[in-house]
């Protein structure tokens, strides 16, 4: 059985395209809930019915709180686990690791999308691939250090429980081990009001002495003028367009149907 891992708080805007997305890929899903107040839990029980959803037992929504918790979900899967961001939509041949028995892990790169600026919002009749085309590749081995920039590292994809980074954030440095995986990141692809405010408010779930530890390096804390700002500086000159690239990855969940004869 496949199995997805989501924690998330208040993230009733994206939703909709990410659940719709994932119960095309994974079997069952694990839903942590930060003590939402909008219609998440809803959206949840609508698109994904049998998923389960769980409240937090943490107080805040601190890294490495939250890895604990989702080890501890890990534990009771069987076969392929991954955890997600709700701005991160795993997309590929997942097929080819159903064969696979020996205890493996694999780490999946990141294709990062942004907001163009000249389009019209992006709407709920269909997926954010596409609608979302302008984007990179991260590829700066780099990145896992410069998460207070919102660069993008990888993430892990394993058929057995293994321990995330004691100082949370499960991010890693390696090089991404399969090329038709990936991940498909829209944190800076819907940059509306609705956009902007599910990023903002992470920070009012973060303890004080996670805010003070990191400050200004967390990638959580930002102010609105910085979020926009780096977006601007480190993201969108490194885009281009990938329609060709999302076809390619997309074709998996989303096959083309046969021309009519």
């Amino acid at each position: 059985m496949r199995t997805v891992i989501c924690h998330f708080f208040n993230e009733e805007y994206m939703l909709p395209w990410w659940l719709d997305h994932h119960r095309r890929i994974f079997d069952h899903g694990i839903m942590i809930d930060y003590h939402s107040t909008d219609s998440s839990r809803e959206l949840i029980k609508k698109f994904c019915p049998d998923w389960e959803i769980h409240t937090t037992r943490n107080a805040y929504f601190d890294s490495a709180c939250i890895d604990r918790e989702v080890e501890d979900y890990e534990r009771t899967c069987r076969s392929w686990r991954m955890a997600l961001n709700v701005t991160e939509f795993l997309y590929g041949n997942f097929q080819q690791l159903d064969k696979v028995i020996a205890p493996t892990r694999h780490f999946i790169g990141n294709y990062v999308f942004v907001d163009p600026m000249d389009g019209p919002p992006p709407s709920y009749d269909r997926p954010l691939h596409e609608q979302a085309t302008f984007g990179y590749y991260e590829d700066d081995p780099r990145a896992v250090m410069k998460l207070n920039l919102g660069l993008r590292a990888s993430r892990r994809l394993h058929n057995y429980a293994t321990p995330y980074p004691e100082r949370g954030g499960r991010h890693y440095h390696q090089t991404p081990t399969l090329d038709d995986l990936a991940i498909f990141y829209y944190g800076y692809s819907v940059l509306n009001e609705e956009g902007i405010a599910r990023k903002l408010q992470i920070r009012t779930k973060m303890s004080p002495d996670e805010i003070k530890t990191h400050g200004a390096e967390h990638p959580n804390t930002v102010t609105r003028e910085k979020y926009l700002g780096n977006i601007d500086r480190y993201h969108r000159p490194r885009c281009k367009d990938l329609t060709a690239v999302i076809a390619k990855l997309a074709q998996y969940q989303y096959p083309k149907e046969p021309a009519l004869a």
